[in-house]
């Protein structure tokens, strides 16, 4: 934890959140009765003071203006004055002396400094740079800014978010554009993420791993001569570029990562797409190529880990399981041959378009479509009472025993009148990988029981053997509306006659 090193002005021999470095006195225009306290009549920077009568003493040794600014510099981080009427009273000398940033009260060192490197400066620098290097959307990780008074600024309009605690002062709600729980951020995605919290190295490789898919930029202060600010100058290598912006007794730091472009929209099929030109970054997979009596070339759903088999059931979740378990892309897109994503009516999404898109969004769906029956009905008028009945309540049974926390929400989509259709999306890989283990995490078994417990496998009607892939198909949106995303709805294109 950081603990401050200070120059203490004061009798106080103990501070348990600070480390004492040395007693500090003055001899100026004070003992000479020349100063006043100032008021807003009398403005500081138009205020001279001769170096030579101003006197600095550290534990009754004199030292010039030169080696304080040194001292602070590396051995001690502030000058801390217990008594608020001594400060007053030095209050213009030490600003024109350039030393008023370095030099706090007792209470300020113990409301601001206790967990990172206080300076108004710093906090007015740092909400400055955020715009100025165009980075509106930052995450405030540690809450900088709620600590720094910034909720006198109600009407700011800024898109800065943080992570804070707004209960005792709810007024915060008005400078962040969004507040987060640490959980509730894990899946978004912001221009930067700003660190300020006191950490060593260890510390902040952990907090670097933990948010790495949250942003590509890294806001950090390195106070100077810390642990972090060598690790940091060591190992510059790390990161593709590192910009600096010297502060109050450190630098601002812009960490941008090394980011591979890498996307990837699979187009899923169970048949000649005929797609002979896609957009570049678009690849068509076949869904249930272990069964297919047919092969068309396309990259297949039945190598490695697969459920390959299970496709006439599931339909393309089957090529969902397959690219879970065999790519990394960093942002990835699922959509069918018959049914493509577009921003302007005509033509297919392309991938620089939708990475844009994701820049602002979490995932990109198709936008909900409502029925005139509930679709606890459909699933009853397409498969059978019986039937449907039996697989709507055999998934309800496994994602009670496997994801509890999502059986009302499926319930409330099962009896609801609108889902987001079709099972496709455009997203980013934390989201992809957490939608597919939770779905992974029950649909399997439930399918597999399912086949156990009904005609299913020797059925030739594609309503019955359907049965299942009906009711999964709508389960992304049981997973949507039970996670704090941000979603970007789109139009598809329609492939007729294919």
């Amino acid at each position: 934890m950081y603990k401050p090193r200070i120059l203490l002005r004061g009798e106080l021999e103990n501070i348990l959140t600070a480390e004492i470095v040395g007693q500090i006195r003055f001899k100026g225009a004070a003992e000479r009765g020349e100063f006043i306290i100032p008021s807003s009549n009398t403005a500081a920077d138009n205020y001279v003071v001769n170096a030579g009568d101003f006197r600095i003493f550290i534990d009754d040794v004199e030292i010039s203006i030169d080696e304080l600014k040194k001292i602070l510099d590396g051995a001690a981080d502030y000058i801390v004055f217990e008594s608020h009427d001594e400060f007053l009273l030095r209050f213009r000398e030490l600003y024109a002396l350039g030393l008023i940033d370095r030099t706090i009260t007792l209470p300020t060192l113990l409301n601001y400094a206790a967990d990172n490197f206080f300076s108004l400066n710093n906090a007015v620098q740092i909400f400055n740079l955020i715009h100025a290097l165009k980075l509106p959307r930052t995450l405030d990780v540690d809450g900088f800014f709620a600590k720094n008074d910034y909720y006198m600024f109600p009407d700011m309009n800024f898109k800065i978010a943080g992570i804070a605690d707004v209960e005792e002062y709810p007024t915060l709600r008005n400078f962040y554009a969004e507040i987060y729980s640490r959980e509730d951020c894990r899946y978004k995605f912001f221009d930067a993420i700003l660190l300020t919290a006191e950490r060593t190295p260890e510390e902040f490789i952990d907090v670097l791993i933990e948010l790495d898919a949250l942003s590509e930029n890294i806001l950090t202060f390195a106070r100077k001569s810390s642990e972090l600010e060598k690790f940091l100058t060591a190992n510059e290598n790390v990161f593709e570029k590192v910009s600096r912006f010297p502060a109050v007794n450190g630098n601002w730091l812009l960490l941008k990562k090394f980011v591979r472009a890498d996307f990837t929209c699979y187009v899923v099929t169970h048949k000649d797409a005929k797609l002979e030109t896609l957009p570049d970054d678009y690849k068509i997979i076949h869904a249930g190529h272990a069964l297919a009596k047919e092969k068309f070339g396309y990259l297949g759903d039945d190598s490695g880990d697969n459920i390959s088999r299970l496709n006439p059931y599931l339909n393309e979740i089957t090529a969902l399981y397959w690219l879970w378990k065999h790519t990394r892309h960093n942002l990835i897109g699922f959509v069918h041959y018959r049914r493509f994503f577009t921003a302007d009516g005509e033509n297919i999404l392309s991938a620089r378009e939708a990475t844009e898109l994701l820049r602002e969004n979490d995932i990109i769906v198709n936008g909900c479509q409502f029925g005139y029956i509930a679709l606890y009905d459909w699933k009853i008028m397409l498969s059978g009472r019986k039937l449907a009945e039996h697989v709507i309540n055999t998934i309800r049974k496994y994602i009670a025993l496997r994801q509890p926390d999502y059986l009302a929400a499926y319930d409330r989509v099962t009896n609801s009148f609108g889902v987001f259709c079709y099972e496709i999306f455009i997203t980013r890989r934390k989201i992809f990988e957490a939608y597919c283990e939770w779905l992974f995490s029950f649909i399997i078994d439930a399918t597999e029981e399912i086949l156990a417990t009904t005609d299913l496998a020797s059925s030739d009607d594609p309503r019955e053997y359907r049965a299942i892939s009906f009711v999964a198909e709508h389960l992304m949106t049981v997973w949507l509306i039970k996670n704090r995303l941000r979603i970007k709805t789109l139009d598809i294109i329609f492939r007729d006659n294919v």
